[in-house]
């Protein structure tokens, strides 16, 4: 099995983003198992000072799961034209240990507009050398049913396109690292 870590960038219980998540979680091939972060309020505020050992426990379980994922999985709204506070800190949090480094990420904007979190999620993710497979879905609202079905056909082919380009790398890194049974 191959593991995909999903964070969603918002800390809403009834957020748009999970049933994204759970969405794409129905559309990767059947030997993908996708884990998802309870919630990135969990995580306490990014302090340099505290990126030391012991670093808190949260935070060594966070990256851990990032550690043994074959790819990760973000999925987040825009707040005030930008990517979540919460989710950024998150983010910083993978700085230092280069946990996310050279992993493929599926990165997923699903918000009302999104262009600003889009740009922002993907400059932070090449800083800190991940392989982003980018997807901006504006009035994401209108485009997901609570059954997790994407009703927009557009949306659906896009993301389609991109999971199977996230795929493909996942397996790549894989065989890269000869991990394949």
């Amino acid at each position: 099995m191959k593991n995909i870590f999903a964070i969603c960038g918002s800390t809403k219980a009834s957020s748009t983003n999970q049933l994204y998540i759970k969405a794409i979680g129905r559309l990767l091939p059947t030997d993908f198992n996708l884990e998802v972060l309870p919630s990135i309020a969990d995580i306490p505020h990014f302090n340099p000072d505290l990126d030391i050992d012991p670093l808190p426990e949260s935070v060594i379980r966070f990256r851990n799961k990032i550690e043994r994922a074959d790819g990760i999985l973000i999925c987040t709204p825009e707040y005030a034209m930008g990517l979540p506070g919460s989710l950024k800190n998150v983010l910083d949090w993978t700085v230092s240990s280069a946990s996310i480094s050279k992993k493929p990420v599926l990165s997923v904007i699903a918000s009302s507009q999104g262009e600003k979190a889009f740009q922002s999620l993907i400059d932070i993710l090449t800083v800190i050398e991940a392989e982003v497979f980018p997807l901006l879905i504006s009035f994401a609202k209108t485009k997901i049913n609570d059954q997790f079905n994407i009703t927009d056909k557009h949306t659906l082919e896009s993301l389609h396109t991109q999971i199977t380009d996230f795929v493909e790398a996942v397996n790549r890194l894989r065989a890269k690292n000869n991990l394949f049974p």
